[in-house]
């Protein structure tokens, strides 16, 4: 029961936004809640009740940043050029020490 629950589409699917959300709550959260960003955007930090709506911004955020860029086969390309091109000009910098 708790695999199927776990390997269900809503579960595959919010686990696909755990990178995005992780980038972006920080950030978002600085606009809605950090005292001084807060406090010229909005008068003050957001009360404990726009919780929710703050949650529900990460996640819509999160979607869009997976399906505009992480999905993106050009941004896969570049990282995988960009990995190449690393790994070509740091052979053996990369190895944990013996």
């Amino acid at each position: 029961p708790i695999t199927r629950f776990f390997g269900s589409k809503l579960m595959t699917y919010l686990g696909g936004l755990a990178f995005p959300m992780f980038i972006l709550h920080g950030p978002i959260g600085q606009i809605f809640y950090k005292k001084a960003v807060a406090a010229r955007l909005w008068g003050g930090p957001m009360p404990r009740r726009f919780f929710p709506v703050y949650l529900l911004v990460v996640l819509l955020c999160s979607h869009a940043v997976n399906e505009g860029f992480v999905k993106s086969a050009r941004v896969q390309q570049l990282a995988s050029r960009a990995t190449q091109w690393l790994a070509a000009r740091t052979e053996g910098m990369l190895q944990d020490a013996a």
